[in-house]
């Protein structure tokens, strides 16, 4: 990881009536400690958060600046904190409209890896918080809750120049803070060029196909182990390469998979970006009312559990010791 670039502004509502300020830096940071490991944290909730969405600039949205801004800095005619500040002053606009009271910073931040640059702007929240200082006494502060979901966009430079490629951004939202988070999306210009749910939902049922090719404890150990490396590589931000994970899966014919998945696919992909709870869900059942709450391998259909549709009955034929010593001991006081 190297940080070509980085700067930090700041942007804030007091009050709802009147429009929101911009407080910009002339200058760039040094990409030395604090910063290098403030973008590290807020890199890698991007890289964990299952909520994340790509898709790429809004064609039908003219009006854009970000576009045209990024790249005549890519192109040298503009400099690297001039884009900076002319993002910021069009999301400062974007905010004037928000009924909602707030204070961000805005790091941008250009990194290069592999010789391939992505830009990202993260809109962080703060949080309020208590100190007692030098003297014993107590006092307020407002800090960087990296563990709070801020608003991320960021861009895959390399990618946006590759003719009809359609998910080179990738957007993560706040929950809350709905005007805000409507200000942002509406500012950057994405729209949502991929539907994860369905995409990952399309792939499992080919593996649900190739499982059937296989000896059943074969097929459960292949099922669990695609979910496995999905799922990392979801957690890498990462999209799931069809060729890398058949390798994984056999290493005597490393094309087995992936020729299977390019056999039975509608449309022809080499790679896609996984919808984290769907692949969970797929190789482990769960549910949850007020009062009862179940959870259960997949594996287990149809051996030691199994389920009646038209009665609603889900029976257990082996229940785990830990809950089986839990319940003698309650009918054992029941019945005293």
């Amino acid at each position: 990881m190297a940080i070509k670039h980085c700067i930090i502004h700041q942007i804030s509502k007091n009050n709802i009536d009147k429009p929101s300020t911009l407080k910009t830096n002339k200058d760039e940071l040094p990409a030395e400690d604090a910063v290098v490991s403030l973008f590290v944290q807020l890199k890698q909730n991007l890289q964990k958060s299952a909520t994340r969405q790509y898709g790429c600039f809004d064609a039908a949205q003219s009006d854009n600046p970000l576009p045209g801004l990024i790249d005549k800095r890519n192109k040298g005619e503009l400099g690297f904190v001039s884009m900076t500040h002319k993002i910021s002053e069009h999301l400062k606009l974007s905010s004037d409209e928000s009924e909602e009271v707030f204070s961000s910073h805005l790091l941008f931040v250009i990194e290069e890896l592999m010789e391939q640059e992505f830009l990202y702007l993260f809109w962080i929240f703060h949080s309020d918080a208590n100190y007692i200082d030098s003297e014993l006494e107590v006092g307020n502060l407002a800090y960087i809750d990296t563990g709070r979901q801020s608003f991320v966009l960021k861009l895959d430079i390399s990618q946006w120049q590759v003719e009809n490629w359609q998910q080179y951004l990738t957007l993560q939202m706040s929950r809350g803070n709905k005007n805000l988070s409507h200000s942002f999306t509406h500012a950057t210009g994405f729209v949502s060029s991929v539907n994860l749910q369905n995409q990952t939902n399309e792939f499992l049922e080919i593996v649900d196909q190739y499982a059937d090719t296989l000896e059943k404890t074969e097929a459960n150990n292949t099922k669990h182990s695609i979910v496995n490396y999905c799922v990392e590589q979801d957690m890498q931000g990462n999209a799931v390469n069809f060729e890398a994970l058949s390798g994984v899966l056999n290493e005597k014919e490393p094309k087995k998979f992936s020729d299977f998945v390019k056999g039975n696919q509608e449309e022809p992909k080499e790679e896609i970006y996984a919808h984290r709870n769907s692949l969970k869900k797929y190789v482990r059942f769960y549910g949850r009312e007020k009062d009862l709450s179940i959870s259960f391998s997949s594996d287990q259909m149809g051996e030691n559990i199994t389920f009646d549709p038209e009665s609603g009955s889900l029976t257990f034929k082996q229940v785990p010791k830990s809950l089986q010593a839990q319940l003698a001991k309650f009918l054992k006081k029941q019945s005293e």
